[in-house]
C-alpha cells in the first residue's frame, strides 16, 4: 500500500524500544491492525542502560517482534530494513506492512538522566538544558550539534511521513511533571521537543502517562489485555533470546501492573480549539 493509499497515519514518538507496547495500548494496537492506517514509530534513544549493541539491538529486534505479533495473525508480511536521511542524519529503519519504525539510537539518560560512561555521560535532558552541545548515537553514525538540530529533525520525519495524508496524530509521554509525575528524564525531554516543533501544534496530539499509568483505575479486560500482554511477551522474549537479559527481573510486580493498565491520556485537538 503506498503512502497516498493511507487514510491516516499515527506516529508514536517514545524514548525506548518498550514504551509504546507498555503504556500506549489498546491505542497502537488498535492502529496497527487498521490496514488503511499508516503507523510510524520513532524510538529515539537506544535505550541502552550503559551496555553495548548486543543489548540495544536486541531491544530494536524486540520492538520489532511486537509489531510481528500484532499484524501476522491478519495478513502475510512484507518486511525489510533500511536507512534514510533526514535533517543530514542517517536513520536506521524498518518496514513491517504498514508500520515504519525510525531507531535514532541516541544514548539513554538514567534514571538521573546523567547518562552512562561507554556512551560520554551524554544524554537528551543534558543537550535540551545546554549542558552539552552535541550528542552521538550509540552507533556513531551521526551527531546531533545541539537540542535544535534534534527537534527539526523529528519534525524533518514527521513532514515526510505525512506529506501525503490529512489525517494525523502524534502520540507521545506528556512532559507535563504535575500530569505525569516521576517519570523517566528521557520521556520528558522527548516530550518537551515533540511540542517544541512548529507543525505538531495543527494536528492531534494524544499525551500519555508513563510509569504511574499502574495507578490508573483503566484495567483492560480480555481481548485488549491479551494483545498488549503479548506484545509486551513477543518484546520480552526476543530480547532475552538475542542478548540474554529479561527485563521483567527489573521489576515482575511493576511489570505486570503496566501490562494489565489501559492507556491513560489527553487529546489536544487544534481544530476544537479554534472554535
Amino acid at each position: 500500500m503506498t503512502t497516498q493509499a493511507f487514510s491516516g497515519i499515527s506516529f508514536y514518538i517514545v524514548a525506548h524500544a518498550d514504551d509504546w507496547q507498555l503504556f500506549m495500548q489498546p491505542n497502537a494496537y488498535y492502529d496497527l491492525i487498521n490496514e488503511a492506517q499508516k503507523v510510524i514509530l520513532i524510538i529515539i534513544t537506544a535505550g541502552d542502560a550503559g551496555y553495548n549493541e548486543t543489548y540495544w539491538q536486541a531491544r530494536e529486534e524486540g520492538s520489532k517482534s511486537s509489531i510481528r505479533f500484532c499484524l501476522a495473525s491478519r495478513s502475510s508480511l512484507t518486511q525489510y530494513s533500511d536507512s534514510r536521511n533526514f535533517n543530514g542524519h542517517q536513520i536506521q529503519c524498518s518496514f513491517i506492512n504498514n508500520s515504519t519504525s525510525y531507531f535514532l539510537r541516541l544514548p539513554d539518560g538514567n534514571l538521573d538522566s546523567k547518562g552512562f560512561e561507554k556512551y560520554n555521560y551524554e544524554s537528551l535532558p543534558k543537550l535540551k538544558n545546554a549542558e552539552i552541545s552535541k550528542i552521538t548515537s550509540a552507533d556513531k553514525s551521526t551527531t546531533y550539534n545541539g537540542w535544535e538540530d534534534f527537534f527539526t529533525t523529528l519534525e524533518a520525519i514527521v513532514l515526510s511521513e505525512s506529506s501525503y495524508v490529512s489525517k494525523i496524530s502524534v502520540n507521545y509521554l506528556n512532559p507535563d511533571k504535575d500530569a505525569n509525575p516521576d517519570d523517566h528524564p528521557d520521556h520528558i525531554a522527548i516530550g518537551q521537543a515533540i511540542q517544541q516543533i512548529p507543525s505538531v501544534s495543527n494536528i492531534i496530539q494524544n499525551l500519555f502517562v508513563g510509569y504511574s499509568i499502574n495507578d490508573s483505575e483503566n484495567k483492560l479486560k480480555k481481548n485488549d489485555l491479551f494483545w498488549k500482554a503479548g506484545m509486551f511477551a513477543a518484546y520480552e522474549k526476543t530480547v532475552f533470546d538475542l542478548s540474554g537479559y529479561s527485563t521483567l527481573r527489573e521489576g515482575l510486580e511493576i511489570y505486570n501492573k503496566w501490562c494489565m493498565s489501559g492507556a491513560k491520556f489527553i487529546t489536544i485537538n487544534p481544530v476544537r480549539q479554534l472554535k
